[in-house]
């Protein structure tokens, strides 16, 4: 039931769980077995204790959300393999900022 899963979700937050990533562990399976290096970046874009859809202002700024983990990834694949990097204001901005601690969980 709906009250089942609220309650669910409020004890894992309660434990400290913000982000439960179902498909990253197959992506990360598929890569070890395949012997091919792979990462895996998560962004929580719902509050599901809140609700399970977006929220308007989310919506409006769902391209952003999107746009810059990819554009973290390049920054990273690029200093990785000693390019030069052409700084951009919205991954400045992303890095520049440090995230909240919060536990990461899988």
């Amino acid at each position: 039931t709906e009250d089942d899963k609220i309650d669910y979700l409020r004890r894992a937050y309660n434990l400290g769980c913000r982000n439960i990533e179902m498909e990253s562990c197959a992506f990360a399976s598929l890569c070890h077995r395949a012997g091919v290096r792979g990462a895996v970046i998560c962004v929580t874009l719902i509050d599901r204790l809140q609700s399970d859809l977006m929220s308007p202002g989310d919506v409006e700024r769902y391209d952003e959300l999107v746009r810059r983990p990819h554009q973290l990834v390049v920054k990273f694949i690029k200093r990785q393999l000693g390019l030069k990097i052409k700084e951009n204001k919205s991954i400045a901005q992303a890095t520049s900022t440090p995230p909240a601690a919060q536990p990461v969980t899988s």
